[in-house]
Parts: C-alpha cells; sequence; structure tokens
C-alpha cells in the first residue's frame, strides 16, 4: 500500500514538472500547430462516405468556411470477406490520400495517405446494417489519422 502511495506521488510530481518545462498540450490555445489546424476547410463531400469523414473531421476541428488552406482528399473503401468456421466475418479496409492546400498560392503545405480496417459480420438480417456500422468506423478512424498525421506535418513555429 505504501508503495503505491509513493508511486503515485511521484507520478504527479514528474507530470507536474513537465509543465515547468514548457510542455503544453499541441492543440493548447495559442499554439501555432493549434491554429493551423483550425484553419483548414474541407472539399465539400459528394458521397456517403465523404461526408462522414468531413463531419468526423469537423467534429474535431470545427468547420472554418473562411480558412485559407484546403483539405483535398481521396477516400478508397473495398470490402475483403474472411470465412471461418461458420461464421462470416468481414473487413472494410480503407486509405485517404490527402494534399493541404494553400489557397493564396496554390502550394501544397502537407500530403499523405493514412490506412485502417474495420470488421463486421457479415451473416444474418443485419448484415447490411454491420456493412454501414462497419464503413462509418471506418472513415472516424481515419479522419482521425489525417489529423493526426497534419498535426506532425504542420511546421510548430
Amino acid at each position: 500500500m505504501r508503495s503505491q502511495v509513493i508511486c503515485s506521488f511521484i507520478a504527479v510530481f514528474m507530470i507536474l514538472g513537465l509543465g515547468a518545462y514548457g510542455f503544453e498540450p499541441i492543440y493548447a490555445s495559442g499554439s501555432q500547430v493549434g491554429k493551423d489546424l483550425q484553419n483548414i476547410k474541407l472539399v465539400a463531400p459528394t458521397s456517403r462516405e465523404a461526408y462522414i469523414f468531413a463531419r468526423s473531421f469537423e467534429e474535431r476541428l470545427g468547420r472554418n468556411s473562411g480558412a485559407s488552406t484546403t483539405l483535398r482528399y481521396n477516400i478508397s473503401i473495398y470490402d475483403q470477406g474472411l470465412d471461418l468456421r461458420d461464421v462470416s466475418i468481414a473487413q472494410k479496409i480503407g486509405s485517404v490520400s490527402y494534399q493541404l492546400i494553400d489557397e493564396a498560392d496554390g502550394d501544397v503545405i502537407a500530403s499523405g495517405k493514412v490506412e485502417a480496417f474495420t470488421s463486421y459480420s457479415s451473416e444474418g438480417n443485419l448484415s447490411v446494417a454491420s456493412q454501414y456500422d462497419a464503413s462509418e468506423r471506418l472513415l472516424i478512424i481515419l479522419a482521425d489519422r489525417v489529423i493526426s498525421k497534419l498535426t506532425g506535418q504542420l511546421p510548430a513555429s
């Protein structure tokens, strides 16, 4: 019991000590990366998948129609089935290729590709609902990964 208290005290002391050295969350108010992420608008969605991706992206960073940078993206999703001993499982495999464009001069600020997958049961009466759910989960994961990659690609100064 005593060792748990000591470990807890040390952990709290270390966390508080990091703040004294100037470490702060990357999304902190006033940070350059946080400002840059909030200065992104997305190309208007033209499909169900693009809508879910854009909604997830904007839920995390907000919608900014007056932004000076635009995120162009291309979503690719396909199904791959797995038959395992009387259980039909399928996977939704997807990727998003993206480019962050500066609207003032058309330069590419950042670009990349992220990939992910989700699984679902392709058996029974609810297989269509399972497919839609798997697609939505996959697109949310892909939006999170694009934001994470952009966070690492944007200049910190």
